[in-house]
């Protein structure tokens, strides 16, 4: 997938006092069938994720780094299942996956690897692992999750957005370092170009093709971890089909609320987001502010929608 022109990505968030979370799965799918339609500029959900998933076994990458407390929400992949099975994708055909099980349990996700109802375990579990071979991009060497490279046909990847000790940010990008089985190896120079090169690595390159970031609560400081002095109450979603643009809105976001709270800019405290940049620069998207579409819907608690500004 490569994005020569401009790129599209909707940020749909609940207004006023409707914006703190949690959220159920029943507003998160209300938030999801909004953005997803805005994006897609279509008038129906379904024609949307048959646009991106025409068919086949779906793979949804969580990022559960902090347990339950910020990572993934269980009423998020909940409410994008509901869709997908409007759509007509049958629950056992959906994997929600991470690198361990362990890190989806005490994040709150319930494990099943059978064959029945919806599908949730780690890389680790038996039978599952990494690819025999090892794929190459750029600057990056690595085994991928079976997960990946055999089981699903499709990915959705559903990052939380997040502030990244090293890389300054952590999004639809960073969150592919749960697909490999080496990443402490691609920290080095702000993780510029890694970040990038796990993207490319084809088995995420081509199976890739939704991006939701959660933005409910979003880590702007102190991440990828968890520190509740520097959570903000968002509310929204970040919806593309570009990781790259998703990226760029979800940093536009992070830098915000740092530039509320007096926070030096990510470059200034040594962490500039410099992968972004990179990816472009490989056509995996678009990092450039000026060729990316942004629409921004605020819903309030009728499900009225409006326009509406970033912050």
């Amino acid at each position: 997938m490569y994005y020569l022109y401009m790129s599209s990505v909707c940020v749909v968030k609940y207004s006023g006092k409707n914006r703190g979370g949690p959220l159920s799965s029943d507003k998160y799918q209300q938030l999801l069938e909004i953005g997803l339609k805005t994006m897609a500029g279509e008038s129906m959900t379904t024609p949307v994720v048959r646009r991106f998933i025409p068919s086949g076994v779906v793979g949804i990458k969580v990022n559960c780094l902090t347990r339950n407390l910020n990572s993934t929400p269980v009423a998020l992949t909940d409410g994008i299942s509901k869709i997908l099975a409007k759509a007509g994708i049958d629950k056992n055909n959906i994997i929600i996956w991470e690198r361990t099980s362990r890190e989806l349990e005490l994040a709150g996700y319930k494990l099943n690897a059978s064959s029945f109802s919806q599908r949730c375990f780690g890389t680790d579990t038996n039978g599952v692992g990494y690819s025999r071979n090892f794929y190459s991009s750029g600057k990056v060497d690595s085994l991928v999750s079976r997960i990946l490279t055999e089981l699903v046909d499709y990915n959705i990847n559903m990052p939380i957005l997040k502030d990244h000790s090293i890389a300054g940010l952590s999004g639809c990008l960073k969150n592919m370092y749960g697909a490999v089985n080496n990443p402490n190896k691609y920290h080095d120079n702000n993780c510029d170009p890694y970040a990038a090169d796990i993207s490319g690595l084809e088995p995420i390159k081509s199976k890739n093709r939704l991006f939701i970031i959660d933005a409910v609560r979003v880590q702007y400081n102190g991440g990828p971890g968890y520190d509740s002095r520097y959570l903000a109450d968002y509310g929204g979603l970040i919806i593309s089909d570009d990781p790259v643009a998703a990226d760029t809105i979800g940093l536009e976001i992070i830098e915000n609320f740092r530039k509320i709270d007096k926070l030096p800019t990510l470059e200034k405290a040594g962490r500039p987001v410099k992968y972004l940049a990179s990816a472009e620069q490989r056509g995996l998207g678009m990092a450039n502010r000026d060729k990316i579409n942004l629409e921004i819907i605020a819903v309030d608690k009728s499900g009225h929608e409006s326009k509406a500004t970033l912050l």
